[in-house]
């Protein structure tokens, strides 16, 4: 029989090896960190690399604007617009509330109501719309079921469902000011969302209509401002 003698022992450290096996965790987390950051900040990117980085320069009526193609709601108006179209009797826009950002590269992975945060806009021309403002006193009052009611920040309410309905509709509006802010806010049922249709006359026959979830109707001062502002941005004088 052939004798078996065992090695002889390493003289190694324990400690040495846990520490080793620690230090390689720790790489391999660093660098799924590093991975993660990564894909977050360029996911948008390679998810609408479809859209133009460029900027769009189009007409409505009598208005000329310049505008990033990811604002543009219409990938059929992107096509156009690259194909050398410039004028348009509508344009619709969307972003982010409160970046005012595109839309298009609203975070996919946000699940703190990104839907209740986009902003759909719509630029069109029609010297004969009647404001809506117009419309309150003529046409909502006479509607409405009860007298006025207090609505967030300053608003009032009048109800033009009838109590308990399935589908709500209301006008909300500045009382403050004679041509102030005014919206409609309505759902399709119980499990709809509420949205808010706005509607701003920018300048003769160009009007500015913009939805946005109700839930956000409590901002609605430096939503109104934040929009008109940015649309007046993108207007070339």
């Amino acid at each position: 029989m052939i004798p078996v003698s065992l090695p002889e022992p390493v003289n190694s450290n324990p400690r040495r090896f846990g520490r080793l096996i620690f230090a390689m965790c720790l790489l391999g987390a660093v660098h799924i960190a590093e991975r993660t950051v990564y894909w977050s900040e360029n996911w948008n990117a390679s998810a609408f690399a479809g859209i133009p980085s460029g900027f769009a320069t189009l007409s409505v009526g009598p208005e000329t604007f310049k505008l990033p193609f990811a604002y543009i709601a219409n990938p059929e108006y992107r096509t156009k617009v690259q194909e050398g179209a410039r004028e348009f009797s509508t344009l619709k826009i969307s972003m982010t509330w409160p970046g005012l950002k595109p839309a298009v590269s609203y975070d996919p992975w946000d699940t703190t109501g990104a839907k209740d945060r986009i902003l759909t806009l719509e630029l069109e021309h029609n010297p004969e719309r009647e404001s809506m403002r117009a419309r309150l006193d003529p046409f909502y009052r006479r509607l409405a079921r009860g007298g006025e009611l207090d609505g967030p920040d300053g608003l009032k309410v009048l109800r033009l469902s009838p109590r308990g309905a399935l589908r709500t509709d209301q006008i909300v509006f500045d009382p403050a000011r004679r041509n102030g802010f005014i919206a409609r806010c309505r759902t399709a049922g119980p499990e709809a969302r509420a949205v808010c249709h706005r509607a701003v006359v920018l300048s003769s026959g160009l009007e500015l209509r913009y939805r946005f979830s109700q839930s956000l109707l409590d901002d609605w001062r430096r939503i109104d401002n934040a929009i008109v502002r940015k649309v007046a941005g993108f207007r070339m004088h």
